[in-house]
């Protein structure tokens, strides 16, 4: 009976070593995966982040003035030179009654 557990003990310190040896394997994937995750997350950030501050910059009025007002074509637009036209729910229905067409 001494024989066959001094056997078996002596077995498994080469299957302890082995499954440290697989363990700490895992360990450096997952490592090494959670460092690439971060990197890519930390990317993400820093392009919310631009994005973010172009819109606050875009968003201010007075940098849109001055963006547009260097802008080839633009124009300002006041409110007596434009044109509204006001569309209200079913006028289709009463135009089609007068047989007007194109």
């Amino acid at each position: 009976m001494k024989r066959i557990l001094g056997s078996l003990m002596l077995l498994s310190i080469p299957l302890v070593l082995f499954l440290a040896a697989a363990q700490s394997g895992r360990y450096y994937a997952v490592t090494a995966e959670i460092r690439q995750l971060e990197t890519a997350q930390s990317e993400w950030i820093e392009e919310n982040r631009k994005l973010l501050s172009n819109m606050a910059v875009a968003g201010a009025r007075s940098r849109v003035d001055e963006s547009m007002a260097e802008a080839e074509g633009y124009r300002m637009v006041s409110p007596s030179t434009t044109l509204r036209i006001l569309v209200r729910p079913g006028g289709e229905n009463r135009d089609a009654g007068q047989g007007g067409g194109l």
